[in-house]
């Protein structure tokens, strides 16, 4: 169907003979499919080659013996990268490990195809354009030595660019990063890393011109404001920023690139302030689940991530905050998502009950024997952590010219003695009322 829809139904017949659908088999990352193509040609060339395409007969054993260890590392799976969904019957199984651990059969076939790209990009050059109208398929036969021998990226090759193989960011992508997989060499290993070092130059090297092309190079022109990486993540550290219009993909034609170049901080930052209310509320989505994962918020190889320490906090305390209004609820299940963050989420939790005033939803009540029943906070605090709270946003209250919010969460906090002391303060600086509001806030005190 892919290649059906980028290269026509001509294709999926079969013209051009087998480079054009294993192209395509690889682009989509189906080693399983490569297999099936290269056999069903084969077998089709030793049946009957009564056409003389020498395409059919064209493909080199070391090309055989990398496909069918590609598709050893895929097995069952829908793609070599890993499935995402295998049909709920397994877990997902993930490759990456095996992909840049290479074993030296591998590297020796993939130097023999690296042999065979040189001598099909030295034909191509012979030709006038790359190809003529007898030969327009070898670009597709150099993309897939090219691909399958790691040589270099063919969003870069020179004999490739009027072939139109690379036509969108998608394609720039992933031909880039799978050519970083390729620079993976165990020979090179040192402590099991050191083979890694040219794929980590390789991705940070994409993450660097993603983003100096920016998000006008991405997005849409006719309803995109200026809307910058460096502006989104000075959002996210709370510098405000002129106001921008929403991008027609919602800030998702920049942020997946960022993603793909592993430059988190930035993409989520860029979206949650491009996307409006939709972008803040993927962008924290998205950062919660990196962070319970594990995964580092932040961009690959930058020295400066402060901004991204805090990020998904941030983005978290955001979303909570355009929440609350409507349901403290839900504000409060958004908060405690990060429950490794004590002290933030403390803060921010007293924040929502003085902002909502939702203290009987969020807090309880006081019974008739003084005790306080179990509410919102309850679900995820212990007692004695939930009466720390309270009194500490007593405290927070008191700083803010809240008395009165004060006193209902000490009430609740079970804290009769600073909220003795408060009520004695409060009362005394209203002894004398010369105003009405002085007279009722002492009434207030007195009752």
């Amino acid at each position: 169907t892919f290649t059906s829809i980028v290269a026509g139904s001509e294709l999926v017949n079969g013209q051009g003979g087998v480079w054009p659908q294993l192209y395509y088999a690889l682009r989509c990352g189906d080693a399983l499919a490569a297999e099936s193509i290269v056999k069903q040609y084969t077998a089709a060339n030793n049946n009957n080659n009564s056409n003389g395409d020498d395409s059919f007969s064209g493909v080199d054993p070391a090309v055989l013996h990398i496909i069918s260890q590609l598709v050893e590392l895929q097995q069952d799976q829908q793609t070599i990268f890993g499935d995402s969904t295998n049909g709920n019957t397994r877990l997902p199984q993930q490759v990456e490990k095996s992909l840049l651990s290479p074993s030296q059969t591998m590297l020796q076939s993939r130097r023999q195809v690296c042999e065979l790209y040189e001598r099909t990009k030295t034909r191509m050059s012979s030709l006038s354009g790359g190809a003529n109208v007898d030969m327009p398929f070898v670009p597709y036969r150099a993309a897939c030595l090219a691909l399958l021998g790691g040589a270099e990226s063919i969003s870069e090759v020179s004999v490739l660019e009027s072939s139109g193989l690379v036509k969108t960011v998608e394609d720039y992508l992933y031909a880039s990063l799978w050519h970083a997989l390729h620079l993976a060499d165990t020979t090179s290993s040192i402590g099991g890393e050191g083979g890694l070092q040219n794929v980590s130059r390789a991705v940070a090297r994409l993450g660097k011109l993603v983003n100096q092309w920016g998000p006008s190079y991405f997005e849409q022109q006719d309803d995109f404001g200026d809307v910058s990486a460096s502006s989104a993540v000075a959002a996210a550290a709370g510098v405000a920023s002129a106001a921008q219009k929403m991008p027609v993909s919602g800030g998702w034609a920049y942020t997946l690139p960022l993603l793909a170049s592993q430059q988190y901080a930035t993409a989520l930052a860029y979206l949650a302030e491009a996307g409006g209310g939709l972008g803040l509320l993927q962008a924290t989505h998205v950062g919660v689940l990196m962070d319970a994962a594990g995964l580092s918020v932040s961009d690959y190889s930058n020295a400066s991530n402060v901004p991204s320490q805090t990020l998904v906090p941030m983005l978290v305390a955001s979303f909570s905050a355009s929440l609350q209004e409507l349901d403290a609820e839900a504000a409060l299940k958004y908060l405690v998502l990060l429950s490794s963050k004590g002290k933030f989420v403390k803060e921010q939790v007293q924040r929502l009950l003085l902002e909502t005033r939702q203290f009987e939803i969020l807090a309880g009540k006081l019974a008739s024997d003084g005790s306080r029943s179990n509410a919102a906070l309850d679900s995820y605090f212990s007692k004695s952590h939930v009466s720390s709270i309270l009194a500490d946003g007593a405290n927070v209250a008191i700083q803010s010219g809240k008395p009165a919010d004060a006193a209902e969460l000490l009430v609740l906090s079970g804290h009769f003695g600073a909220l003795f002391t408060l009520m004695n303060r409060e009362l005394a600086a209203y002894l004398v009322a010369s105003t009405q509001e002085e007279f009722t806030k002492r009434q207030f005190w007195f009752n």
